[in-house]
């Protein structure tokens, strides 16, 4: 089995964007620069979200409503307990008595109503958080900054987005081979990937996608392989040849 003609190309390419349109205040990256997952690339501007936030933490810290609520009904308890015990001597009447107790039930549930607006309220402050974090890019991955398309300054409407992203710790390789090849390739199946001079090291590499359908034109069926690349050693965009005799037995260059 020959050589064959090949590609390397980034195992994902990812065009960073967000769900929310807004005019660009920061972008902490540039073409080149490396990037860890979550790493923040860039963030519109958050001056609104920032604000919505602070009110909403402000009313979930508020506590003073339930505190004057239990006090209150500390007293109507306390009071309705006394005219009860009043109503028994006839010191007082009947419907004082009850009275007194419905307006303490009254104040429960006000304190109950309290209880649900705070934790409400501490919903609101989850909602504002990721309000602001839909305007703050991170990166989904480790990887190598493509191209940065937006400036601070700039508008990013629902379409445009900042930056792109390739995720080169594992590189793909995609080649297509003679159909005649098709009963001798297996999935996991070991090869030897050849990148173009100066970097013609030879790199282990195995199969992880045998097309099923073939191309009838040009008689090949397309086939993908990967190549550990933890190190960022090898650059993507690189033509190769497939070795499939003869595959190293280890990763790594030799």
């Amino acid at each position: 089995m020959p050589p064959i003609s090949c590609l390397i190309e980034p195992n994902q390419v990812i065009r960073l964007s967000t769900p929310v349109a807004g005019i660009v205040d920061e972008v902490f990256v540039d073409r080149g620069d490396q990037v860890e997952k979550g790493e923040i690339v860039a963030r519109l501007n958050t001056d609104l979200e920032e604000i919505a936030l602070e009110i909403a933490r402000a009313r979930a810290e508020d506590s003073s409503q339930i505190a004057s609520l239990e006090a209150r009904i500390a007293f109507l308890e306390s009071r309705a307990e006394r005219n009860e015990q009043l109503a028994e001597t006839n010191a007082v009447s009947q419907a004082q008595a009850q009275e007194a107790r419905l307006e303490a039930q009254v104040a429960q549930k006000e304190l109950d109503l309290a209880h649900l607006e705070k934790r409400l309220a501490a919903m609101q402050v989850t909602e504002a958080a990721a309000r602001l974090e839909q305007k703050v890019m991170r990166s989904p991955v480790d990887g190598v900054v493509m191209e940065r398309l937006l400036n601070p300054g700039e508008y990013r409407d629902g379409e445009a987005h900042i930056a792109t992203i390739a995720k080169l710790d594992r590189l793909r390789v995609e080649a297509f081979v003679p159909i005649d090849y098709y009963d001798r390739l297996a999935l996991g199946q070991p090869v030897t990937i050849r990148p173009e001079p100066p970097l013609d090291s030879l790199y282990a590499a195995e199969i992880t996608v045998i097309d099923r359908i073939f191309d009838a034109a040009t008689a090949t069926v397309g086939v993908r392989m990967e190549i550990a690349n933890e190190e960022l050693a090898l650059p993507a965009g690189l033509r190769c040849d497939v070795i499939f005799d003869g595959a190293m037995a280890a990763a790594g260059k030799d």
